[in-house]
């Protein structure tokens, strides 16, 4: 799933794939250097959440509830600063990369995670999770009602945007089609952190899922804007 960015160069090299990492041993050495990085960071990360939350008796499957859901918020900003730290460091930025890819697959993986662990314990129904977003017949507009949409909305989004993160996808969709698709990651962006405020995470505010909510939308904004600037500073200069 990987994130669009808006600085992506106009003209990306060597076509919408980079060489060397999409099979065989290449893939191999993308699992090394991308994925098992992702995995154990990010799993550090929920234990390292866990412990700094409070505790109410012993540690359940729901408490795992928020740690997931910021670590996926944090990987989802990962995304979006790619791109503008290409542009920082002069380099090219093509339609397609593959670590953008990695991190949004884990971004999904903990997405979903933390779906289904907010699930539990919550109800002893069948279909109770339809009272997370219907009361009395009508659409529940309080702030859990709202908190709740606004995750379904994410979670399409995310199911969406992992389907189409393959080669075979980019191919048939060919790269515009594909990056317009992509282009929906501002939105989910959007979605996940109305999501958290529904929830009340800026009540929190000594809470390290607070800190986490907002250092991630500072760093996702601040970097935008870089390389917003950046691309444009790149768009002036004379070619030749």
């Amino acid at each position: 799933m990987p994130v669009s960015v808006t600085t992506a160069s106009p003209t990306p090299a060597a076509g919408p794939f980079p060489a060397g990492l999409g099979s065989g041993r290449a893939l191999r050495r993308r699992v090394v250097a991308h994925h098992l990085p992702l995995a154990a960071a990010s799993a550090l990360a929920v234990v390292v959440l866990v412990a700094l939350s409070p505790r109410h008796g012993e540690l359940s499957v729901q408490q795992l509830a928020a740690p997931t859901g910021d670590v996926a918020l944090a990987l989802l900003g990962l995304t979006l600063l790619v791109g503008p730290a290409n542009l920082l460091l002069g380099r090219q930025n093509p339609v397609n990369s593959y670590l953008r890819r990695d991190i949004g697959t884990w971004t999904a993986i903990f997405s979903l995670i933390h779906v289904i662990v907010g699930f539990q314990g919550h109800t002893d129904k069948v279909f109770g999770f339809v009272d997370y977003f219907v009361a009395a017949g009508r659409p529940r507009l309080d702030s859990f009602g709202l908190g709740n949409w606004t995750g379904l909305a994410a979670t399409v989004i995310v199911v969406l945007l992992l389907a189409i993160s393959t080669d075979r996808s980019l191919r048939q969709l060919k790269a515009r089609g594909w990056k317009r698709l992509q282009r929906l990651n501002y939105l989910l962006f959007a979605l996940v952190v109305l999501h958290a405020v529904y929830y009340g995470a800026l009540r929190r505010t000594g809470s390290a899922y607070t800190f986490v909510l907002l250092a991630t939308v500072n760093a996702v904004v601040i970097g935008q804007a870089v390389g917003i600037t950046l691309w444009r500073q790149r768009q002036l200069r004379p070619r030749g």
